[in-house]
Protein backbone atom coordinates (compact mmCIF):
# COMPACT_ATOMS: atom_id res chain seq x y z
CA UNK A 1 0.00 0.00 0.00
CA UNK A 2 1.32 3.45 -0.87
CA UNK A 3 1.34 6.50 1.39
CA UNK A 4 -1.46 8.20 -0.56
CA UNK A 5 -3.78 5.25 0.03
CA UNK A 6 -3.01 5.31 3.76
CA UNK A 7 -3.72 9.06 3.90
CA UNK A 8 -6.99 8.59 2.01
CA UNK A 9 -8.04 5.83 4.42
CA UNK A 10 -7.18 8.18 7.31
CA UNK A 11 -9.18 11.04 5.74
CA UNK A 12 -6.05 13.14 6.16
CA UNK A 13 -7.77 16.02 4.40
CA UNK A 14 -9.44 16.66 7.77
CA UNK A 15 -6.26 16.72 9.88
CA UNK A 16 -6.10 20.56 9.96
CA UNK A 17 -9.56 20.69 11.54
CA UNK A 18 -8.54 18.03 14.08
CA UNK A 19 -5.46 20.09 14.97
CA UNK A 20 -7.64 23.17 15.36
CA UNK A 21 -10.02 21.26 17.67
CA UNK A 22 -7.09 20.13 19.79
CA UNK A 23 -5.71 23.67 20.12
CA UNK A 24 -9.13 25.00 21.14
CA UNK A 25 -9.63 22.17 23.63
CA UNK A 26 -6.26 22.82 25.29
CA UNK A 27 -6.91 26.52 25.72
CA UNK A 28 -10.60 26.44 26.64
CA UNK A 29 -10.04 23.71 29.25
CA UNK A 30 -7.07 25.43 30.90
CA UNK A 31 -7.90 25.60 34.62
CA UNK A 32 -6.28 29.03 34.92
CA UNK A 33 -8.33 30.32 31.99
CA UNK A 34 -7.17 30.73 28.40
CA UNK A 35 -4.69 33.46 27.67
CA UNK A 36 -3.71 35.03 24.37
CA UNK A 37 -0.84 32.58 24.08
CA UNK A 38 -0.33 29.12 22.70
CA UNK A 39 0.08 26.00 24.88
CA UNK A 40 3.58 24.66 25.48
CA UNK A 41 4.94 23.51 22.10
CA UNK A 42 5.65 19.99 23.31
CA UNK A 43 2.16 19.48 24.69
CA UNK A 44 0.55 20.99 21.61
CA UNK A 45 2.55 18.78 19.23
CA UNK A 46 1.90 15.65 21.31
CA UNK A 47 -1.86 16.18 21.53
CA UNK A 48 -2.23 17.13 17.87
CA UNK A 49 -0.33 14.00 16.86
CA UNK A 50 -2.46 11.90 19.20
CA UNK A 51 -5.69 13.46 17.95
CA UNK A 52 -4.77 12.91 14.30
CA UNK A 53 -3.79 9.29 14.98
CA UNK A 54 -7.08 8.58 16.75
CA UNK A 55 -8.96 10.25 13.90
CA UNK A 56 -6.95 8.28 11.32
CA UNK A 57 -7.65 5.02 13.12
CA UNK A 58 -11.36 5.70 13.29
CA UNK A 59 -11.56 6.71 9.63
CA UNK A 60 -9.56 3.70 8.48
CA UNK A 61 -11.71 1.31 10.52
CA UNK A 62 -14.75 3.01 9.01
CA UNK A 63 -13.64 1.75 5.61
CA UNK A 64 -13.14 -1.71 7.10
CA UNK A 65 -16.75 -1.78 8.31
CA UNK A 66 -17.98 -0.30 5.00
CA UNK A 67 -15.99 -2.59 2.68
CA UNK A 68 -19.04 -4.32 1.18
CA UNK A 69 -20.90 -1.04 0.69
CA UNK A 70 -17.85 0.60 -0.89
CA UNK A 71 -17.41 -2.22 -3.40
CA UNK A 72 -20.83 -1.34 -4.76
CA UNK A 73 -20.98 2.45 -4.23
CA UNK A 74 -17.42 3.74 -3.72
CA UNK A 75 -15.16 1.50 -5.84
CA UNK A 76 -12.48 4.21 -5.96
CA UNK A 77 -11.63 3.67 -2.29
CA UNK A 78 -8.50 1.79 -1.24
CA UNK A 79 -10.03 -1.52 -0.14
CA UNK A 80 -12.26 -2.07 -3.23
CA UNK A 81 -9.33 -1.08 -5.47
CA UNK A 82 -7.15 -3.73 -3.85
CA UNK A 83 -4.57 -1.23 -2.59
CA UNK A 84 -4.89 -2.84 0.85
CA UNK A 85 -6.79 -5.85 2.11
CA UNK A 86 -9.64 -5.46 4.56
CA UNK A 87 -7.58 -7.29 7.19
CA UNK A 88 -4.58 -5.05 6.49
CA UNK A 89 -6.72 -1.93 6.88
CA UNK A 90 -8.11 -3.30 10.15
CA UNK A 91 -4.59 -3.75 11.50
CA UNK A 92 -3.56 -0.29 10.31
CA UNK A 93 -6.59 1.42 11.80
CA UNK A 94 -6.27 -0.46 15.06
CA UNK A 95 -2.61 0.46 15.47
CA UNK A 96 -3.30 4.11 14.67
CA UNK A 97 -6.10 4.34 17.21
CA UNK A 98 -4.26 2.50 19.98
CA UNK A 99 -1.13 4.58 19.45
CA UNK A 100 -3.10 7.83 19.52
CA UNK A 101 -4.94 6.86 22.70
CA UNK A 102 -1.69 5.70 24.31
CA UNK A 103 -0.09 9.07 23.60
CA UNK A 104 -3.05 10.84 25.23
CA UNK A 105 -3.12 8.61 28.31
CA UNK A 106 0.46 7.52 28.92
CA UNK A 107 2.37 10.60 27.76
CA UNK A 108 -0.06 13.52 28.06
CA UNK A 109 -1.82 12.22 31.20
CA UNK A 110 -5.44 12.04 29.99
CA UNK A 111 -8.10 10.01 31.81
CA UNK A 112 -8.25 6.34 30.84
CA UNK A 113 -12.03 6.38 31.27
CA UNK A 114 -12.59 9.32 28.91
CA UNK A 115 -10.12 7.91 26.38
CA UNK A 116 -12.00 4.59 26.48
CA UNK A 117 -15.29 6.44 25.96
CA UNK A 118 -13.76 8.15 22.91
CA UNK A 119 -12.67 4.80 21.46
CA UNK A 120 -16.09 3.25 22.15
CA UNK A 121 -17.88 6.14 20.45
CA UNK A 122 -15.67 5.87 17.36
CA UNK A 123 -16.19 2.12 17.05
CA UNK A 124 -19.93 2.45 17.63
CA UNK A 125 -20.15 5.05 14.87
CA UNK A 126 -18.10 2.93 12.46
CA UNK A 127 -20.39 -0.05 13.09
CA UNK A 128 -23.75 1.74 13.06
CA UNK A 129 -23.50 4.70 10.72
CA UNK A 130 -24.78 2.91 7.62
CA UNK A 131 -27.63 1.30 9.59
CA UNK A 132 -28.95 4.05 11.86
CA UNK A 133 -29.63 7.71 11.10
CA UNK A 134 -29.13 8.51 14.78
CA UNK A 135 -25.44 7.71 14.34
CA UNK A 136 -24.98 11.38 13.42
CA UNK A 137 -24.99 11.93 17.19
CA UNK A 138 -22.10 9.47 17.52
CA UNK A 139 -20.22 11.24 14.72
CA UNK A 140 -20.44 14.54 16.60
CA UNK A 141 -19.66 12.71 19.83
CA UNK A 142 -16.30 11.58 18.47
CA UNK A 143 -15.03 15.18 18.13
CA UNK A 144 -16.63 16.21 21.42
CA UNK A 145 -15.12 13.28 23.32
CA UNK A 146 -11.67 14.05 21.92
CA UNK A 147 -12.03 17.57 23.35
CA UNK A 148 -13.33 16.26 26.69
CA UNK A 149 -10.51 13.72 26.90
CA UNK A 150 -8.01 16.54 26.41
CA UNK A 151 -9.81 18.45 29.18
CA UNK A 152 -8.78 15.69 31.62
CA UNK A 153 -5.08 16.45 31.18
CA UNK A 154 -3.27 17.74 34.28
CA UNK A 155 -4.01 21.44 34.79
CA UNK A 156 -7.18 21.28 32.68
CA UNK A 157 -10.87 21.06 33.54
CA UNK A 158 -14.41 21.09 32.13
CA UNK A 159 -14.73 24.87 32.11
CA UNK A 160 -17.87 26.73 31.04
CA UNK A 161 -16.00 28.02 27.98
CA UNK A 162 -15.08 24.48 26.96
CA UNK A 163 -18.62 23.16 27.43
CA UNK A 164 -20.16 26.02 25.46
CA UNK A 165 -17.73 25.42 22.61
CA UNK A 166 -18.27 21.63 22.46
CA UNK A 167 -22.03 22.26 22.45
CA UNK A 168 -21.69 24.45 19.35
CA UNK A 169 -19.29 21.94 17.78
CA UNK A 170 -21.77 19.13 18.44
CA UNK A 171 -24.65 20.95 16.73
CA UNK A 172 -22.48 21.87 13.72
CA UNK A 173 -21.27 18.31 13.15
CA UNK A 174 -24.71 16.76 13.61
CA UNK A 175 -26.00 19.16 10.94
CA UNK A 176 -23.05 18.41 8.65
CA UNK A 177 -23.54 14.66 9.10
CA UNK A 178 -27.25 14.86 8.27
CA UNK A 179 -26.39 16.67 5.04
CA UNK A 180 -23.77 14.02 4.23
CA UNK A 181 -26.35 11.24 4.56
CA UNK A 182 -28.26 12.67 1.59
CA UNK A 183 -25.35 11.85 -0.71
CA UNK A 184 -26.54 8.28 -1.26
CA UNK A 185 -30.26 8.99 -1.42
CA UNK A 186 -31.87 7.91 -4.72
CA UNK A 187 -31.67 10.73 -7.24
CA UNK A 188 -29.55 12.96 -5.00
CA UNK A 189 -26.82 15.07 -6.66
CA UNK A 190 -24.04 13.05 -5.02
CA UNK A 191 -21.11 15.02 -6.45
CA UNK A 192 -22.59 18.37 -5.39
CA UNK A 193 -23.40 17.14 -1.89
CA UNK A 194 -19.94 15.64 -1.56
CA UNK A 195 -18.30 18.96 -2.42
CA UNK A 196 -20.54 20.78 0.06
CA UNK A 197 -19.70 18.33 2.82
CA UNK A 198 -15.99 18.77 2.10
CA UNK A 199 -16.32 22.53 2.49
CA UNK A 200 -18.30 22.16 5.71
CA UNK A 201 -15.62 19.86 7.11
CA UNK A 202 -12.94 22.42 6.27
CA UNK A 203 -14.97 25.15 8.01
CA UNK A 204 -15.03 23.35 11.39
CA UNK A 205 -12.08 25.44 12.69
CA UNK A 206 -14.26 28.56 12.44
CA UNK A 207 -16.23 27.21 15.43
CA UNK A 208 -12.94 26.90 17.31
CA UNK A 209 -11.83 30.39 16.27
CA UNK A 210 -15.12 31.96 17.39
CA UNK A 211 -14.92 30.29 20.81
CA UNK A 212 -11.35 31.48 21.29
CA UNK A 213 -12.23 35.03 20.25
CA UNK A 214 -14.95 35.10 22.91
CA UNK A 215 -12.33 34.47 25.62
CA UNK A 216 -9.80 36.91 24.15
CA UNK A 217 -7.35 34.36 22.74
CA UNK A 218 -6.75 36.30 19.50
CA UNK A 219 -3.51 34.63 18.42
CA UNK A 220 -4.79 31.04 18.73
CA UNK A 221 -8.10 32.12 17.14
CA UNK A 222 -6.21 33.33 14.08
CA UNK A 223 -4.33 30.03 13.95
CA UNK A 224 -7.63 28.14 13.97
CA UNK A 225 -9.01 30.38 11.22
CA UNK A 226 -5.87 29.66 9.18
CA UNK A 227 -6.71 25.96 9.41
CA UNK A 228 -9.64 26.55 7.04
CA UNK A 229 -7.59 27.30 3.89
CA UNK A 230 -5.03 24.76 5.06
CA UNK A 231 -7.80 22.19 5.26
CA UNK A 232 -9.04 23.03 1.78
CA UNK A 233 -5.49 22.53 0.50
CA UNK A 234 -5.17 19.23 2.41
CA UNK A 235 -8.41 18.01 0.85
CA UNK A 236 -6.78 18.31 -2.58
CA UNK A 237 -4.02 15.98 -1.42
CA UNK A 238 -6.02 13.37 0.51
CA UNK A 239 -9.62 12.32 0.99
CA UNK A 240 -11.82 14.02 3.57
CA UNK A 241 -15.07 12.08 3.02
Amino acid sequence: MNIRAALDLARAGNFPSVASNVLAALLLSAAAGPANAFPAPGLLALTILAGCLVYAGGATLNDVFDAAFDRARRPERAIPRGLITRAGAAWLGGVEMVLGLALLVLFAGASVIWAAALAACILAYDWLHKRWIGSVVLMAGCRVLLALTIATLPGHDFTSSLLGWVGALFVYIVTLSLIARWEYAPGAPAAKIGRSVGRLLAFIPLIDAAALLLVGAWGPALACAAAVPLGRWAQRLAAST
